[in-house]
C-alpha cells in the first residue's frame, strides 16, 4: 500500500510584519499613541480597552495564521487524527 505524503505548509513569511504592526494598529484603532500600547503590553501600564484590543488582533493574526493554541495548524493536527483511525481500522 503506497504512504499517503503529508503536506505541511509552513506559516506565511509575512507573519513577523503582522506581528510587528501590531501595537500600530491597535494605536490607530482607538487613537493613542503605540508607545503607550507598548506599555500596556509589557504590563507597565493598565488599560482594558487596550487589552481587548490586542486581544482580539493577536486572535486575527492566529487565525490568518491558521495556527491553534499549541502552534499546530489545524488542518494537520486534522489529518493526523484522520490516519490514526485509518490505521486501528485496517
Amino acid at each position: 500500500m503506497a504512504r499517503v505524503k503529508s503536506v505541511h505548509t509552513p506559516a506565511p513569511t509575512n507573519l513577523a510584519s503582522l506581528i510587528r504592526g501590531l501595537y500600530g494598529r491597535v494605536a490607530r484603532q482607538l487613537k493613542v499613541d503605540p508607545s503607550y500600547v507598548s506599555r500596556v503590553a509589557r504590563g507597565e501600564r493598565r488599560s482594558d480597552v487596550i487589552e481587548v484590543s490586542l486581544e482580539r488582533e493577536l486572535k486575527r493574526i492566529m487565525n490568518m495564521v491558521g495556527a491553534n493554541h499549541n502552534g499546530a495548524g489545524r488542518r494537520l493536527a486534522n489529518r493526523s487524527r484522520v490516519k490514526a483511525k485509518k490505521k486501528r481500522v485496517m
